[in-house]
């Protein structure tokens, strides 16, 4: 196991050593992008962003085109993404985003949500995924496993059904929007499933149906409840690891020392 701050990963405008920035930073790691209906996402990671963004936190958009493709994205970024800089652009233009954005990699798509088997929603074959999605990945069997010995059950009880799905999933990513929360040491917190924060539909499509008098919602299951639980239980789970927490799997943590 290594620090995700370690690893080698280039800036959207190509720049080097993109991941080690964050040393020492709490991270909200999340996989973006434009033609995908969980876009809305992003202005509410710039809430966050806004509420604990510093020193001590950061978003960080880390584009991918796995899922998805033209048609639902409006308007010039209706053909989605070509690369890193096009994710940063979209999010500048549409939610005025102000975190930082990498190049344009492949994640570990769950097949089985894909719009077809082995192919993203352009018809591409899906690539190798980046060394930075082969350690969370890793880190998310290794974060399954200590909650198993340390007895850590999922709590079950949340009004919302994607936060009753647990915290410690996301090895095989089912969508856009994945989360991953990461002490400051460079290691898997949590992980909030793709729809988690969603509160209405990509602001472009938005715009396009009210223009056309067609009624929209924030999606299947979802409600101001619902985000406003979601929201409280994401923010409480950063200040944890901003007030100095770290995930159960980091070994600096002394439950790994029992």
């Amino acid at each position: 196991m290594k620090s995700l701050y370690d690893i080698e990963l280039k800036a959207a405008d190509g720049s080097s050593d993109f991941m080690s920035q964050f040393k020492g930073k709490v991270t909200l790691i999340v996989n973006t992008t434009v033609g995908c209906g969980n876009a809305n996402q992003l202005e509410v990671l710039q809430w966050l962003q806004d509420k604990y963004g510093g020193d001590k936190f950061q978003v960080v958009g880390i584009p991918t085109n796995d899922y998805c493709g033209p048609g639902i994205t409006k308007g010039k970024w209706s053909q989605g993404i070509t690369c890193g800089m096009d994710s940063q652009k979209y999010g500048e233009d549409i939610y005025n985003t102000t975190f930082k954005y990498s190049e344009m990699v492949s994640s570990n798509p769950n097949d089985l949500v894909s719009e077809s088997i082995g192919k993203n929603g352009l018809g591409q074959e899906h690539g190798e995924p980046h060394d930075l999605y082969k350690e969370i990945q890793n880190q998310i069997y290794i974060l399954q496993d200590k909650n198993i010995a340390l007895g850590i059950k999922h709590k079950e009880d949340y009004y919302s059904y994607w936060l009753n799905k647990g915290f410690d999933g996301g090895a095989f990513m089912g969508g856009n929007y994945e989360k991953y929360l990461v002490d400051s040491d460079g290691f898997v917190s949590k992980h909030y499933q793709c729809t988690v924060l969603n509160y209405g539909v990509e602001k472009t499509l938005a715009e396009s149906l009210s223009a056309e008098g067609k009624s929209f919602d924030a999606g299947p299951g979802r409600s101001k409840k619902i985000f406003e639980e979601e929201w409280d239980v994401v923010c409480s789970h950063i200040e944890e690891l901003i007030d100095g927490k770290k995930s159960i799997i980091n070994k600096s943590n002394e439950l790994l020392l029992v």
